[in-house]
This record gives structure tokens, sequence and C-alpha cells, in this order.
């Protein structure tokens, strides 16, 4: 399988998946069996934990329309979802 992401948080190797429009059936929010498996190896046979999101929770997550605002929202999007807090500006 192929992960969108993998990062090391406080020793733990997590994967980030952001799961599209072809792994739920039809217009529905029902993930496709493919996608449920997917998830159910990635985190039991490779020992990696799984954090899942759809597509649109990705989009909704920044919602500026200046290209560098948007990338920080993502990114301070994901550090929550990581449960790393707010990164303080420099």
């Amino acid at each position: 399988y192929s992960i969108d992401a993998l990062v090391t948080v406080d020793g733990r190797t997590i994967g980030i998946e952001v799961d599209g429009p072809c792994h739920f059936i039809g217009e529905s929010r029902c993930p496709l069996g493919a996608t449920i498996l997917k998830r159910r190896q990635v985190q039991s046979i490779d020992g990696i934990e799984l954090i899942s999101l759809t597509h649109w929770d990705w989009i909704k997550s920044a919602c500026s329309t200046d290209k560098k605002q948007k990338r920080a929202q993502k990114q301070e999007f994901l550090r929550d979802l990581l449960g790393l807090g707010r990164q303080e500006d420099s």
C-alpha cells in the first residue's frame, strides 16, 4: 500500500491518508471495502498508527484564498490532528 504522508511524532510512526472520492461508495460517505481493508492492514500488519481524513475535510481545513495563508491553515489542521498543538509564529 502507499500512504499519503508518514511522520514520526514522539517516537510513534503515524500515517496520514486523505481519502478522495474514489474511496467511497458513490457520492456517500461510506468507504469502500478496499479502503476499510487497507486501513486495517496498515495498522495491524505494518504497526503504523493511521489517521484517515476525507477529501472534503481536507478541502474545508483551509478557507483562505491567499496561498501562503491556506498552507498555514492546512499545517495547523494537521498539527491539531496529530495532537501537536499550536505552533508559535517566528
